[in-house]
């Protein structure tokens, strides 16, 4: 894929977004048509759950995909989405394109204490997921059961927008299902064409029976609720901007709809808390790379360096070689390119330098000037643009390209603490060091008191010692305990176990 910045790059042939659009289209339809028929046999409440949900999803990308379609018929593009490519006709500007990622997200709830602390085996239980929209993407979470007894709703997903512009906007939505209402979804669309077969009549009933014995998908809407068993409807919504990226936790106030008489209804505290991260290209790619000559002053001399220059992030990078990029080793000098930055083409009437450009930075409160010459007119004139590009993209991001904002990509095998095991309430889960709760040294002191009926700590079992498996058993319960092992009565720090 050809990516280039200025008027002098050629840009690509623009149909091939539409032809990916209308391929991602016919996907989804072709899911959508096999969980319709995945629904036509399911048996179990959690799959109609799943099936739902999926289906909901199917048809939010079939949505925002034919909008996107019709959108590229309607206005001329003049930018890829990749962001790189500019119309040579154009004298618009559009600043570059980056990522943007949500991720841990958390819900807090609010349960009335009679509701929270009490009757809840019998609570209701509610099936939760997420959705998250931008333009012609539409992604979403796991499904998370949700009931009394959790306080908060998490999600671990992190979710990536590859091509957001500066503008960009999520929707963030939260849908809600009762479970309870799912209870006799056994096969539900056969069992209602045999309830209507016989009580509107055999013919109609018949004609009804036999689309849902061909598994067809267009017999019944995943819109009509009655129908699937499962409804899940739109409890919480927002929307994220670039003012709301930080590379840190972040509180969002949530829309909540409908009330405490709607069935999917949750008593939220109308708040979501969420990482937003926003990284623009300009971050992250190179700008622009090319050799520079890099005017030194000895005393009275003038000299030039040749350097390999980087421009990226807010910096131009200049090294000797290109090959010290793929060592990693440091640039022989680092230039800072920000709003406080000035660059100015320099033309003096010296024939041998011609191409000079200087790059002011105020230090201290004085100007550092920093003379670099380019090897043809052409070539400052591709840094010249370079330049203003760059100057341009981190007006748009503002304060993403102040500091690198790092994507977090979660590792499966290393959970987040709060999702290292079933999600329940925070007054039962007293543990802050380790999810998993280990017998404590006076827990095993207070059981042995009462298994002896107090004999223990006065040493009237000193005749039996201890079986080598119950040693065992007190070694392996004191692990990470600072190794404080206990003989005969004696507290004893060592660094080995050892018994009589």
């Amino acid at each position: 894929m050809q990516r280039c910045r200025g008027p002098w790059a050629a840009c690509p042939e623009q149909e091939e977004p539409k032809c990916s659009i209308q391929e991602k289209i016919d996907f989804e339809i072709r899911m959508r048509e096999g969980i319709c028929k995945l629904l036509a046999v399911s048996t179990q409440k959690d799959q109609v759950l799943h099936a739902v949900k999926n289906l909901m999803v199917c048809n939010a990308r079939v949505l925002a995909y034919k909008t996107e379609l019709q959108k590229q018929k309607e206005e001329p593009v003049t930018y890829r989405t990749g962001g790189w490519c500019s119309d040579v006709q154009t004298k618009e500007r559009a600043a570059c394109r980056g990522k943007v990622a949500i991720s841990d997200i958390r819900i807090p709830l609010m349960w009335k204490g009679s509701d929270h602390f009490s009757n809840k085996e019998r609570s209701q239980r509610y099936a939760i997921f997420c959705l998250f929209k931008m333009g012609a993407e539409v992604f979403d979470t796991d499904m998370v059961i949700v009931d009394k007894a959790i306080t908060d709703i998490c999600f671990e997903n992190v979710t990536i927008f590859d091509e957001a512009g500066p503008d960009f906007q999520v929707k963030f939505e939260v849908y809600s299902c009762c479970t309870d209402q799912s209870s006799t979804i056994t096969n539900t669309p056969k069992k209602l064409a045999k309830k209507l077969k016989t009580s509107i009549g055999k013919g109609t009933g018949k004609k009804i029976n036999s689309l849902l014995e061909e598994d067809n998908p267009e017999s019944f809407s995943f819109t009509d609720p009655v129908i699937l068993g499962a409804k899940y409807s739109l409890l919480a919504h927002t929307t994220l901007e670039l003012e709301s990226a930080e590379d840190n936790f972040r509180t969002h106030n949530l829309t909540v709809t409908g009330n405490e008489e709607s069935s999917f209804w949750l008593p939220l505290y109308g708040s979501m808390c969420c990482r937003l991260v926003a990284q623009p290209f300009c971050m992250t790619k190179d700008v622009m790379s090319g050799f520079l000559n890099q005017q030194q002053m000895v005393g009275s001399l003038t000299n030039w360096r040749r350097l390999y220059c980087v421009l990226r992030g807010g910096k131009l990078f200049c090294y000797n070689t290109p090959e010290e990029i793929e060592a990693k080793v440091e640039p022989a000098l680092t230039v800072s390119i920000n709003k406080e930055t000035r660059i100015r083409a320099v033309d003096k009437s010296t024939k041998k330098r011609i191409n000079n450009f200087s790059v002011i930075n105020p230090v201290d409160g004085e100007a550092v000037t920093q003379l670099f010459a380019a090897d043809s007119r052409e070539e400052l004139r591709k840094w010249m643009e370079a330049f203003w590009q760059h100057f341009y993209d981190l007006s748009q991001w503002k304060h993403c390209c102040e500091e690198f904002m790092k994507i977090e990509i979660m590792s499966p095998r290393k959970p987040p603490l709060f999702l290292t095991k079933e999600a329940t309430s925070v007054y039962h889960d007293m543990s802050i060091d380790s999810p998993v709760k280990h017998e404590g040294l006076t827990d095993i002191i207070q059981r042995k008191i009462e298994e002896t009926d107090g004999e223990f700590l006065i040493g009237q079992q000193k005749e039996s010692a201890p079986s080598r498996q119950t040693l065992l058993v007190i070694k392996d319960s004191l692990v990470g305990q600072n190794d404080l092992l206990i003989t005969a009565g004696v507290w004893k720090k060592e660094d080995r176990w050892r018994g009589s």
